[in-house]
């Protein structure tokens, strides 16, 4: 790691002493650093379909290494990890709860019952009230599937 360390320092280096020079020198110092990427890109783009026909695992694991990732996220040759199931569920809640707080109310997961339903409890207000079927189908319903395209049954439980 301390040579990692090292050539990030180096990099600082670098963009420290070409912060100064003229719009011009820095623009050539711009060009080559892209033709340079562009290169590095095409390059462990090869090499990732390469891996990929030997061993999807030793490619898994390779990605698994922080710097590694890094890189290749900065190409753009791999996808951002998905958050989990249960996150992008929280975050859907976390959308609706204000609209349901301005009228009293809210709302918790209960359960996940993979591989297709969530269980919610309304609460507050939103539990008694005459609308909370519109508020669970066309609220609630449609944001936890909006993050979770997976989730096709969103039930209330008591």
């Amino acid at each position: 790691m301390n040579d990692l360390e090292e050539l990030v320092r180096e990099i600082s280096r670098f963009e420290a002493i070409i912060v100064d020079w003229d719009e011009s020198q820095r623009g050539v110092v711009a060009g080559l650093k892209r033709a340079i990427e562009t290169l590095h890109k095409e390059a462990f783009a090869r090499l990732i379909k390469s891996v990929k026909q030997e061993s999807m695992s030793a490619l898994r694991n390779a990605v698994q290494d922080e710097v590694v990732y890094g890189v290749l996220a900065y190409h753009e040759l791999v996808k951002p990890p998905k958050p989990s199931l249960e996150k992008r569920l929280q975050t859907a809640i976390e959308e609706v709860r204000p609209s349901l707080k301005s009228h009293h109310g809210d709302v918790e997961l209960v359960a996940i019952k993979l591989p297709d339903t969530v269980e919610v409890r309304l609460i507050g207000t939103c539990n008694n009230c005459p609308a909370s079927t519109f508020t669970l189908s066309q609220g609630i319903q449609q944001t936890i599937q909006a993050y979770c395209p997976e989730i096709t049954k969103v039930i209330a439980v008591k």
